[in-house]
């Protein structure tokens, strides 16, 4: 295959995998499942840290791994097909470069007037099926854990996503030797990662103010696996509002049998 098909093939697999990316389940969760706009609740971000504020830890896990299971197929679809076809050797450089379009879509997509989500569970997404999957698992969980002391979800997603940019640096020079694949793969991984720190810029002010919002999730994630058997678990506004009409009826009861005491106290 010559030199121009290859550099085809490649702007191809950039185009589709930009359009993929725009595919936002955050936003197809939310109007699925309790039918609002994500985009109009809490940070008004389609992501899974906004669904997880607004909805729980049940939806924003699900809107999670749905978006990592979306980044991690498409760029093994796409590693597997350009080994087949031998463009570019296949390999890391076109599973980086696949994830690497897939993130601008889902940051910048076309139909929302390039307003997007974070990146955080698409970043996330690119390494599942990457070389160092074994890494991500057990950096993902070791920040599952310190996301039930450290309660801001800024904090716990840069140290995620910065940790998973490091051992991809590391991981490729070692292995690669240094080549034209490892040095494209770390300033794609970079770039990414730079990409996640300007799109959580807000959350730096807040944070350096004093002002940025816990996610509460330890208390979310007790609600979802604490609960008796048999319970059903119920939303805070739906308990609030049920809370008040049986209030409302209680009054009504109590006030109606003032009124049938008062009437035969006249009586009499």
């Amino acid at each position: 295959m010559g030199m121009l098909e290859s550099v085809l093939l490649l702007v191809l697999a950039g185009f589709v995998c930009y359009f993929i990316g725009t595919i936002n389940f955050s936003k197809i969760i939310a109007w699925k499942a309790r039918k609002k706009d994500i985009t109009k609740l809490g940070s008004h971000n389609p992501g899974s840290m906004n669904m997880l504020r607004n909805f729980g830890f049940g939806l924003a896990f699900l809107t999670f791994v749905a978006e990592v299971l979306k980044a991690g197929l498409v760029c093994l679809a796409f590693k597997l097909l350009y080994e087949h076809l031998n463009v570019w050797g296949g390999g890391d450089f076109v599973y980086f470069l696949a994830g690497f379009f897939l993130m601008i879509g889902y940051n910048f997509p076309v139909w929302t007037k390039f307003k997007g989500g974070k990146g955080v569970a698409c970043f996330a997404g690119i390494y599942i099926f990457s070389s160092i999957w074994y890494v991500s698992l057990s950096w993902f969980v070791l920040c599952f854990i310190l996301f039930l002391f450290i309660d801001y979800g800024s904090v716990i997603s840069l140290t995620y996503i910065g940790g998973l940019t490091i051992a991809t640096t590391v991981y490729t020079w070692i292995m690669q030797s240094s080549n034209w694949v490892s040095i494209y793969i770390t300033i794609m991984v970079w770039v990414l990662y730079a990409l996640i720190l300007f799109q959580h810029r807000t959350n730096f002010k807040r944070l350096f103010n004093g002002t940025e919002n816990k996610a509460g999730f330890r208390a979310k994630v007790k609600k979802v696996f604490c609960h008796k058997k048999g319970e059903v678990i119920i939303d805070e506004e739906q308990v609030e509002n049920e809370a008040e009409s049986e209030i409302v009826v209680e009054e009504t009861a109590e006030s109606s049998e003032d009124n049938q005491s008062t009437n035969s106290e006249l009586d009499v």
